[in-house]
């Protein structure tokens, strides 16, 4: 009785822990990602980085030397993110590619402006803790069944 509680607690706990956790993670990533389809476009043009960070950025890289200005109402805004869960390599690179007269279009949260991207919408790597929550629920669910089963 003993090794089936350890195979119960070691094996098949945490796959419903992780699982849980990363089933809902991914479908606040999805979800997110389906609601920024409905954001607002503004003009960006791009302009030099300043100290401050809008919205749920967060610098804990290299900062860029570059951001993308846009307006709403009266309201200056300024945006360093190319989408919602984004890798900073694939953005430095982005702004590179841009001219300081280039407009960009800015998509941003009409109920919050200051949370805003370049690229919007669900990319394919956004799946990837749903089914990784998924997978291991699964686990979860077929080690109890065979547990059940001996």
């Amino acid at each position: 009785m003993n090794e089936y509680l350890i195979i119960f607690l070691v094996g098949i706990v945490p796959c419903l822990i992780v699982g849980i956790w990363q089933t809902c993670v991914g479908c606040l990533v999805i979800n997110r990602a389906r609601k920024s389809l409905d954001w607002q476009v503004a003009r960006g043009k791009l302009t030099p980085a300043q100290d401050t960070f809008a919205g749920d950025e967060v610098a804990f890289h290299v900062q860029n030397t570059l951001q993308l200005s846009y307006q709403v109402g009266e309201q200056n805004y300024h945006c360093q993110k190319l989408n919602l869960y984004e890798n900073w390599k694939r953005r430095t690179s982005f702004f590179q590619q841009l001219s300081p007269a280039q407009a960009v279009p800015v998509y941003y949260n009409p109920a919050k402006p200051q949370e805003a991207v370049i690229e919007r919408g669900i990319k394919p790597h956004y799946w990837l803790p749903l089914v990784l929550g998924v997978s291991s629920l699964t686990m979860a669910l077929l080690g109890s069944y065979f547990l059940i089963l001996s």
